[in-house]
Formats: structure tokens, C-alpha cells, sequence
């Protein structure tokens, strides 16, 4: 068996850092979207559904203003995807119809397959097996099976079988005999079932490899059905050793409520109930109520299973107190993603409503060192096109005196003013970010080194002639520039280190000046 193993949370999370510096570095609103709906679906991965949701509107603002209905299509699916979520049914329905209205008037069979998938999936999720089934079956004929056989369909393809698999195994296991077309149902899901255990054997072709979680729980299900316990208990034990490495409570969790499952139906109850028990701690660490409360109705039937009524009983309350608690909570989680969905709108935050936050610092207000390196790291890939920009690491000199004799408060109202003197005193092509402490970072686009020794000259005597007689009377600042190129010609790491170098000399001539990365370059300064 060739194994790809799923990422860590951890690496899921970096994975998502690194979607908003996509985003920002992405210059193409149609390209945007697309990176905002995949930054979507990995936060709803992780459990951050408010994030979620604010990539999401962004995604389908992008597809609106790009007048793309195949790409709204997209975009409204993601929205109603993490509306179920948040147990937002009424929102995420009236998405999963924006969604198929836009792909039957733009003729998109694939964009009408992709609702029909996800709307099946929160079908699923409510266990409502036979309707899901029903949904999907209809994509087995023409136009919808081509459109699943297409290369460029592999993600959409493999998710069909995966939720086709479960859907059909569930809702043959409780309305076999309400199904007319018994034996149409019976072939479709081998068909399927043999999909994913080729998926299985062979797992470098999942297209996500967060998948195989998926195809594990899937042919656990499809064993059942098949009455094949023993293989329903392999695919069970390895689901939970796979969704143990992740680190995710609520696979882990999830994995082992089926194990206990399989148990169950094996009549070993008691494994049945240690990994029910084990389930809900996982579902309780991780704040997944919905996913304890099922935990718990399990629990109470494996106890009940051994006579245990005093148990089953307590267990069965503490599921009717929990399920009050969901109530309140559900009307709690609504008005939370309606409150985001607002502002979302309202400010119209689209791309970065969610990364702002993470990219300002939060005394001053100005850009901080993570959005600084974002946007280095663009001008970096500029320059080596030819259009050459400026970094000047400016320090404040004796900042500490301040600190130590007028006390935190003024050297933060200090930060504060010299941070808003700098914005003021550049371009709107230009940035300011705090770099740290009193260290802040001036980016001075598309100029030559002269033009950046002006600038930061300027800015030099402004910051020297700042009156503080309204924080600390008598109290003088300056501060000390360090410039360097970014040209292209070497990495930025290289560039900031040659900035570092020339405030190091600023601070070693005497302080209040400006150096450069190269002596025949500096200008010396009158202060007197």
C-alpha cells in the first residue's frame, strides 16, 4: 500500500498563514477568490468557522465584482458550506440554491454537480442518508457522469464516491425496503466502494490528503452494509491511528465513536464503551458539542446493551442537558456569523478582513513586522524585474531614558506619535511598519539611492523637531537611519543585514543621522 499521510494541525495552520500571503501577493481578483474559498474550506478544516466565513464573503465579493458566474457558483457553495457549519441551515439553503440557479443559467454541468456534492454532504451531516443518496444518484447519468469522468474533475470525482459510498451503505442499512430501484442502488455503490479502495490501496491519488480520513470512514460504512465485520473493524482501527497522528480532537473523536460503532455491532461492548468514553473527552477538549452529544447517545446505548440502566439513564440526561445547552448556543453561533457577515459587508474587508488584525501592531496602529515582510518580500520579486526600492531601519536614539524617567505610558504615547509622524511623512505608494520596540522600517518604492537619502533626510529633521512639551516638557527625540537598496541583486535577508549594518554605524557616528549600506554614499550631517 503506497500511504500519504495526512498534515499535522500544525502544518494546516501554516498552510493557512500562507493563503493570506497569496492573497496579498496576488495582484488577479478572479485568482483572489479562488485563494480566499481555498483558505475557507482548510479554516473550516481546523475548526475556525467565523474565519472561515470571512474568507469566504470575500470569495464570493471577488466573483461578483468579476461578474464570473461559474466562479459565484463557487463562491456562493463556500458560503453555504460554512453556514452549515455554524448550523445556519436557512442561510447556507439559500446559497445552495443561489449557487445551482447561477450554474443552470451559465450551463455549467460541472458547477451543478459541485452543489449536488456539498449539498449532499450537509444532507449527510444531518443524517439524512436517503435524501443525500438520492441527490447524488441523479449525477450517474448523462450530462453529470461525463462531467465526473473529466480530468480536471479528480477532487470533485473523489468526493462523489466518498459521500455516495456513506450515503447509500447508511440508507440501505435503515430503508432498504423503501427503496424502489434496490438493485440500481446496489450496483452504483460497489461502483463506488471499488473507487475508493483503489484510492485506498494507492493513496498518492488522493488529490487532498485529508481525504483518506474520509475514505477510511467511508469503506468502515460500506463494510457494515456488507456485513463484513471484520474488515469494518480494520478500516475502523486504522481511521483512528491515521486521525491520531493529524491531531485534530474531532477526527479523532470521530474515529473512535466508529470503532465504538463497529464494536457495538460485534456485541463487544465493552470496547465498545471505552471508546465511546474516549470519544466524548476527545469531543469535550475540543468544544465539538454537536459530536458529544451523539458520543453520549452512543454511550447510553452500549450501557443500556449491558443492563447498565442506572448509567444509560444518567448518561441520557446529561445528553437532554447538553442538547439545551446546543439550543442556546446554535441562536448564540447565528447571531455570531451574522455579525461578522455584516461587518464583512459593511467595511468591506474582502481579502484581508481577516489578516489586518494579525498584520498591525497593535500600540501604534501602523503596519507590523509580519505585514512588512509580506510586502519586502513583493518588492523583493519586483526589483529583480528591474524596478529598484529602498529600506531604511530607523531606531530611536536614548529611547530607554524615556521609558526609565517619564515612565511606560509616555514612552508609548512616544511610539505612538514618531509611528504617525513617519506615515505622514512618506508617499501613499510608501510604507511605515514597527519593527520592533522603538525600531520601525520605512519601504520607499520605485526610487534611486539619492531619492531615499532625501527622504529619509527629511524625515530625519522632522522626527528631530517633534515639540513634546504636551507629553514630558523638555523632552527631545531623534533617531538614527539605516539605508540600503533592494535592487534585485541579492536576497532580502541579505538587503535588511546591510540596513542593519548601516544603523549600526549611524549609532556608532554619534546618532541622528543617516547611513547607508556604503560609505562613499553617506552625507554628512550638519546638527548643530
Amino acid at each position: 500500500m503506497t500511504q500519504t499521510p495526512p498534515p499535522s494541525m500544525a502544518a494546516l495552520r501554516d498552510e493557512l498563514r500562507g493563503f493570506h500571503e497569496q492573497i496579498q501577493a496576488s495582484q488577479d481578483a478572479a485568482d483572489q477568490a479562488l485563494l480566499h474559498r481555498e483558505a475557507a474550506y482548510l479554516a473550516l478544516n481546523i475548526g475556525e468557522t467565523a474565519v472561515a466565513l470571512t474568507h469566504a464573503l470575500a470569495c464570493l465579493d471577488l466573483a461578483r465584482a468579476c461578474q464570473d458566474l461559474n466562479l459565484q457558483t463557487k463562491a456562493h457553495v463556500a458560503v453555504a458550506i460554512v453556514q452549515a457549519e455554524g448550523y445556519d441551515d436557512l442561510g447556507a439553503a439559500e446559497h445552495f440554491r443561489h449557487a445551482e440557479d447561477l450554474a443552470r443559467a451559465a450551463g455549467d454541468h460541472r458547477g451543478v454537480a459541485l452543489v449536488a456534492v456539498n449539498v449532499s454532504h450537509y444532507q449527510m451531516q444531518r443524517g439524512e442518508y436517503l435524501a443525500a443518496a438520492t441527490q447524488l444518484g441523479a449525477l450517474s447519468h448523462p450530462p453529470y457522469l461525463g462531467v465526473l469522468k473529466q480530468p480536471d474533475s479528480a477532487e470533485l470525482r473523489q468526493v462523489f464516491h466518498i459521500n455516495y459510498v456513506v450515503s447509500a451503505a447508511e440508507a440501505l442499512m435503515a430503508h432498504e425496503t423503501q427503496i424502489a430501484d434496490l438493485e440500481s442502488w446496489r450496483m452504483r455503490l460497489r461502483a463506488s466502494a471499488h473507487e475508493l479502495q483503489l484510492l485506498h490501496a494507492n493513496q498518492t491519488g488522493l488529490t487532498n490528503a485529508l481525504h483518506l480520513l474520509d475514505v477510511l470512514d467511508a469503506l468502515m460504512r460500506y463494510a457494515l452494509w456488507q456485513d463484513d465485520l471484520p474488515a469494518a473493524q480494520q478500516f475502523a482501527d486504522e481511521f483512528v491511528q491515521v486521525s491520531r497522528r493529524l491531531g485534530s480532537t474531532v477526527m479523532y473523536g470521530r474515529a473512535l465513536l466508529n470503532r465504538s460503532r463497529v464494536r457495538a455491532r460485534m456485541q463487544q461492548w465493552e470496547g465498545s464503551i471505552q471508546d465511546a468514553e474516549a470519544a466524548i473527552a476527545q469531543f469535550e477538549t475540543g468544544q465539538h458539542d454537536l459530536w458529544a452529544v451523539r458520543g453520549r447517545t452512543a454511550l447510553a446505548e452500549a450501557y443500556a446493551q449491558t443492563q447498565q440502566f442506572r448509567e444509560a439513564f444518567e448518561t441520557q440526561r446529561e445528553v437532554t442537558q447538553q442538547v439545551e445547552s446546543l439550543y442556546r448556543q446554535y441562536h448564540q453561533q447565528r447571531a455570531l456569523l451574522g455579525q461578522i457577515t455584516q461587518q464583512a459587508r459593511e467595511a468591506e474587508v474582502r481579502a484581508t478582513a481577516f489578516a489586518e488584525a494579525a498584520l498591525q501592531d497593535s500600540l501604534t496602529g501602523i503596519p507590523n513586522r509580519a505585514y512588512a515582510m509580506q510586502l519586502l518580500a513583493q518588492l523583493h520579486g519586483r526589483a529583480q524585474q528591474g524596478e529598484s526600492s529602498a529600506i531604511a531601519l530607523v531606531d530611536l536614539d536614548h529611547f530607554k531614558q524615556v521609558n526609565d524617567t517619564s515612565g511606560h505610558a509616555a514612552g508609548d504615547l512616544v511610539l505612538t506619535r514618531v509611528a504617525q509622524t513617519l506615515n505622514a511623512g512618506v508617499r501613499a505608494v510608501d510604507s511605515v511598519a514597527r519593527f520592533g520596540g522603538e525600531e520601525f522600517v520605512v519601504i520607499l518604492r520605485g526610487v534611486t539611492l539619492a531619492d531615499a537619502q532625501d527622504s529619509c533626510e527629511r524625515l530625519r529633521r522632522v522626527l528631530n523637531d517633534l515639540n513634546w512639551d504636551d507629553v514630558v516638557p523638555g523632552l527631545r527625540t531623534s533617531a538614527s537611519f539605516g539605508l540600503a537598496m533592494l535592487d534585485g541583486q541579492r536576497d532580502l535577508k541579505a538587503t535588511l543585514h546591510a540596513a542593519d549594518k548601516a544603523l549600526y554605524r549611524a549609532k556608532a557616528s554619534g546618532r541622528n543621522v543617516v547611513r547607508t549600506e556604503h560609505h562613499s554614499t553617506d552625507r554628512i550631517i550638519d546638527l548643530s
